[in-house]
C-alpha cells in the first residue's frame, strides 16, 4: 500500500513541477506581449499547450491511482486523512500543500497573462478603427495558437 502512496507522491510532485513550468511560461507570454514579439508569443503559446497536455495526462494518472487505492471520491486535500502510516501522511500532506500553493501561483500568472493579452487586443482594435478598418471584418489566422487556461 505504501508503494502506491509513494507513486501518488511522485505524481503530485510531477504535477507541481509542471505547474512551475506553466507559470514560468505564462510570465514569458506576458514579456512577449509587452515586447510586441509575436514570434516569441506564438512559441510560448505552443509550449504552454504542451505543458497543459502534460498536466492533464499526469492528473489522469493521479486520478487512476487514487481510484486503485479506493479513494476516487476523495479530494487531494483530504487524502492525507486516509493514510494510516504517519510518515506517509506527512509526505502526502506536504506534497499536496506544495501543489496547492503552486496552483494558486499559476492562477495568478494566468490571470495576468490573459489580462495583458486582452488589453493589447483592445488596443489593436482601437488602432484599426482609427485607421478606418472594421476589426470584425478582418479574418485572423490563429492556426497553431491555442491555449487552455483551465488545465
Amino acid at each position: 500500500m505504501n508503494e502506491k502512496f509513494e507513486s501518488m507522491i511522485k505524481l503530485i510532485d510531477e504535477l507541481t513541477n509542471t505547474l512551475v513550468k506553466l507559470s514560468d511560461m505564462q510570465r514569458q507570454i506576458v514579456m512577449a506581449v509587452r515586447e510586441d514579439d509575436l514570434a516569441k508569443l506564438a512559441d510560448c503559446m505552443k509550449h504552454e499547450q504542451v505543458l497543459s497536455l502534460t498536466l492533464r495526462n499526469t492528473e489522469q494518472k493521479r486520478l487512476k491511482l487514487q481510484e486503485e487505492l479506493g479513494l476516487e471520491e476523495i479530494k487531494l486535500s483530504e487524502l492525507p486523512l486516509k493514510v494510516k502510516d504517519a510518515d506517509m501522511q506527512i509526505k502526502i500532506r506536504n506534497a499536496a500543500s506544495k501543489l496547492s500553493a503552486q496552483y494558486k501561483i499559476v492562477r495568478s500568472t494566468s490571470d495576468a497573462a490573459r489580462s495583458i493579452l486582452e488589453s493589447n487586443l483592445r488596443r489593436v482594435e482601437q488602432t484599426m478603427k482609427k485607421m478606418g478598418v472594421d476589426p470584425s471584418q478582418v479574418q485572423a489566422s490563429t492556426a497553431g495558437i491555442h491555449t487552455d487556461f483551465h488545465a
